[in-house]
């Protein structure tokens, strides 16, 4: 095997994703989607270049790292190279030995969804368990029955890249649960609007739910990775004003609808174990819970 490690250009980020949605097949374990480096390219371009790693063997791509926040890097792997020991213990090697693959400092927790000859080779060096995830699926063969969606009455819209002020505010609320400051505000529309124009935007499609008084109550986004496979769902939320009501269910629904009518195989989304609320929505949208995983951390 005739390794290398590289760091992408910007003009390279369009086919990067392409050779991730490759990738994604049923049954999905969770690894890295071309969704995640959508939701991650709100940083810009270039630091959506700069954050990702690409081992070649020759010139063909055969796995993809994603540095997300201090310290991690989330991993996928070409199919047909998920056993590859020698891919495996090069990856560990470079793991542990960052001076190429994180200069800013050393990678202390892998995520490697589905990449057993590199989880193994990474626990034979003393990495230990961390943090589990549950990788879920809604399988969208045939003609699925959005039940939940129907039942809730929510109403929702597709926005795009200038109608960030609902979708936006609602996120903040879900996730954050902060005071949505003038700042705040500011600056998140400005990296929301960086992402709905980036170069990873044309795979996603962003939702809006309206309940029966016209506030916005919940939103989600969902990305293809190409017609018959599966899509992700990333983010969604609720706001906090509204949260119990089902809207959660309802606004996932409808967002896999979408990614139905765009002709993916299913759709796909990972959650932490330790978020049960989380876990519950997806599995009442329809969902069917996959074996759970853990990061690995270093020893």
């Amino acid at each position: 095997m005739n390794l290398s490690l590289e760091t992408p250009t910007v003009d390279q980020l369009g086919g990067i994703a392409e050779e991730l949605a490759r990738w994604q097949q049923i049954p999905w374990a969770g690894q890295l989607h071309p969704g995640d480096l959508g939701w991650h390219s709100s940083v810009g371009p270039e630091r959506s270049a700069k954050d990702l790693r690409v081992w070649k063997n020759g010139a063909r791509p055969v796995a993809l790292g994603l540095l997300d926040g201090p310290g991690l890097i989330r991993l996928a792997i070409a199919p047909e190279y998920v056993a590859d020991t020698s891919l495996a213990k090069a990856m560990a090697f470079d793991l542990e030995n960052p001076s190429g693959l994180s200069p800013e400092g050393l990678v202390n927790v892998v995520e490697a969804r589905g990449a057993s000859a590199l989880q193994s080779a990474l626990r034979r060096r003393g990495w230990a368990e961390d943090e589990e995830w549950t990788p879920l699926v809604l399988e969208l063969t045939g003609e699925p029955r959005w039940e939940r969606l129907e039942q809730s009455g929510l109403r929702t819209e597709i926005v795009d890249a200038e109608g960030s002020a609902e979708w936006t505010a609602v996120h903040w609320s879900s996730f954050k649960g902060t005071p949505y400051t003038d700042e705040a505000r500011e600056a998140f529309m400005r990296r929301w609007y960086t992402l709905m124009t980036g170069p990873f935007s044309g795979r996603a499609q962003s939702l809006i739910g309206y309940d029966s008084t016209g506030a916005a109550v919940a939103v989600t986004t969902v990305w293809s990775a190409g017609e018959g496979r599966p899509g992700l769902v990333e983010p969604m939320g609720v706001h906090r004003d509204h949260q119990g009501k089902g809207y959660g269910v309802a606004i996932t629904q409808a967002g896999a609808q979408a990614m139905h009518q765009a002709g993916a195989s299913a759709a796909a989304v990972v959650a932490e174990n330790s978020n049960p609320a989380a876990l519950a929505t997806y599995t009442a949208a329809g969902f069917t819970a996959g074996a759970s995983v853990s990061d690995l951390a270093r020893p």
